[in-house]
């Protein structure tokens, strides 16, 4: 009886010491300190997990809240608009010069930042004492990577992974289908809006990179990002298909913007007009590095092919 007492006692002394030992070793795993290349190169370390979050740019945000962490996100731009909730979020104002007073006001433990607007405005953060981040994306891989990258800074790197895995196969599809079909008959794109000044989307833009994936030749592919060009260009090139994307930067009536894109000068003998090809988008589709880009590509390929 002794020696069964004397078991029990050593069978609780064990299970409490190895309890106590995997509590202990459940409290010490952390990601944080966590030191991350942001995408000017800059190493950033963040201390612990961020509660407190800002987005300087409409992409940031997105990416957050295809996350979930929209409950960290404590202050964004006047041009962050979706989804819907951003109405509720704390405003900081221009995406550019950024308003530091209120930045510093919000006390944030984070900043995502954007370089194609803020590249000069970074360094005056960081002498704030605040953990900025820059984002770049200016590829589809670039923006998986984007979406990575917050998702590993914030402690949910599995989360992050998941939904970039997702995107990548829908991704995968289109480029299956792509395949089969000969290049020879993929259409000719132009991309435009309706304005006397006519700017469309080159080599080095997401729009490109998207049309190519969908199984389009861009007629402006020639051209290295976003250029200026003359009705003429698109007349020669004669193009199957026009797409005229819609938002901030180009609104109207649909059936309007078709009629005004049919009657320009120069332009009646054009196959996209002739069989009334002209496709109204979504601006925010194609142009902002987020997660909806796989959106656009699906959009592309059935306005192409289906």
């Amino acid at each position: 009886m002794k020696i069964f007492k004397k078991s029990i006692l050593i069978f609780i002394f064990l299970f409490l010491m190895l309890s106590s030992l995997l509590s202990f070793s459940f409290a010490e795993v952390s990601n944080y300190p966590l030191t991350i290349i942001d995408d000017t190169g800059t190493a950033v370390t963040i201390s612990q997990e961020p509660q407190r979050i800002i987005s300087t740019a409409p992409s940031n945000t997105e990416i957050l809240f295809d996350l979930g962490l929209q409950e960290k996100i404590v202050g964004i731009t006047n041009y962050c608009n979706f989804p819907e909730e951003t109405k509720n979020i704390e405003k900081i104002g221009e995406i550019t010069p950024l308003n530091f007073e209120k930045i510093i006001y919000l006390n944030p433990d984070l900043i995502l930042a954007y370089a194609g607007f803020q590249l000069k405005e970074i360094p005056r953060l960081r002498e704030l004492g605040l953990n900025a981040i820059v984002l770049e994306p200016l590829t589809l891989e670039d923006t998986f990577k984007s979406v990575e990258m917050i998702a590993n800074v914030c402690g949910i790197s599995d989360k992050g992974s998941l939904l970039v895995d997702n995107l990548t196969q829908r991704v995968n599809i289109i480029k299956s289908k792509v395949s089969k079909i000969p290049f020879s008959t993929h259409p000719k794109i132009f991309v435009g809006g309706t304005s006397e000044t006519i700017f469309t989307p080159g080599a080095g833009t997401l729009f490109n990179e998207l049309i190519t994936l969908a199984g389009g030749q861009n007629i402006a592919a020639g051209l290295s990002f976003w250029k200026k060009i003359n009705p003429e260009f698109v007349a020669q090139a004669e193009p199957d298909i026009i797409i005229v994307p819609v938002g901030v930067m180009n609104q109207g009536e649909e059936s309007k913007i078709k009629s005004e894109i049919s009657q320009r000068s120069g332009w009646s003998n054009i196959p996209a007009i002739k069989n009334q090809k002209i496709f109204i988008v979504n601006e925010d589709l194609f142009y902002r590095a987020v997660p909806r880009l796989v959106d656009g590509l699906e959009l592309l390929y059935g306005i192409f092919y289906e």
